[in-house]
């Protein structure tokens, strides 16, 4: 065989090899391609349409705030929130002085919907507790389906009850722009309450986020269902996008 011959042959060989390789990867990687099935391509159709995920609802509670001034010892006063002779909800603050100076308070109590029992009248105690026997002293009873200015005793004086308001808390994690997303509280088309919030990281990226959002009794109607909608604005139009209807106790 002379080397015009040998060097024909090899070339041969050589591109054989090629093209075999070739049509290998080829197959390899036809192979290790996955199916989706219908379902999954809706699935990560709708995960693209939506910057919100894994969203949970808290339990909505009622929110009262009393401020005035007492004078009690170290300033420590208790209270609890009764529906007859059921508790509601209790616990104690500290007002900016200790007695027999006058000090300067704001208690806000929550209450969860869940506790509450019919439309039975809610009452507020506030009282102190007798540091020798640890019985409870001074207590005055407020009355809490009324906001005008409660009467003075001789420890608890210059009280103001505000209007109660519904708190709703929302918590999950959502990929946005900058990480700042909107919401609206709507009760159907009338907007009861908006704003925005931030989450821990900016999109593309998904960050946590937790949003309380306060809104006056006086504001919503018992008779119309509410839905929050979280959303994000559209920087070039200012158009809402993304948007997220989550349906409010």
């Amino acid at each position: 065989m002379n080397k015009k011959t040998i060097t024909v042959f090899a070339a041969s060989i050589l591109t054989c090899s090629v093209f075999a390789g070739a049509l290998g990867t080829t197959w390899a990687n036809q192979a290790a391609t996955p199916v989706t099935t219908q379902q999954e391509t809706k699935a990560n159709e709708a995960a693209m349409q939506t910057m919100f995920r894994n969203i949970k609802l808290a339990e909505p509670a009622l929110l009262y705030t009393l401020k005035g001034e007492v004078s009690v010892f170290e300033g420590t006063y208790q209270y609890a929130v009764k529906q007859g002779k059921h508790v509601l909800a209790k616990g104690f603050g500290t007002a900016s002085k200790g007695g027999p100076e006058w000090g300067t308070f704001a208690q806000t109590i929550k209450i969860p919907t869940s506790e509450l029992i019919g439309n039975e009248p809610l009452m507020l105690e506030m009282f102190e507790i007798n540091q020798e026997n640890g019985s409870v002293i001074n207590k005055l009873s407020i009355p809490l389906d009324s906001s005008d200015q409660v009467k003075n005793t001789n420890v608890f004086r210059n009280l103001k009850l505000a209007a109660p308001s519904v708190v709703y808390t929302v918590s999950g994690e959502a990929s946005v722009f900058e990480g700042t997303y909107q919401y609206a509280v709507k009760q159907g088309e009338q907007v009861v309450s908006k704003g925005f919030g931030t989450a821990s990281k900016g999109g593309p990226e998904w960050g946590e986020f937790s949003q309380e959002i306060v809104i006056p009794l006086s504001n919503l109607s018992k008779n119309k269902p509410s839905t929050l909608e979280l959303f994000e604005i559209d920087l070039e139009s200012g158009e809402m996008k993304n948007k997220m209807v989550l349906p409010l106790k």
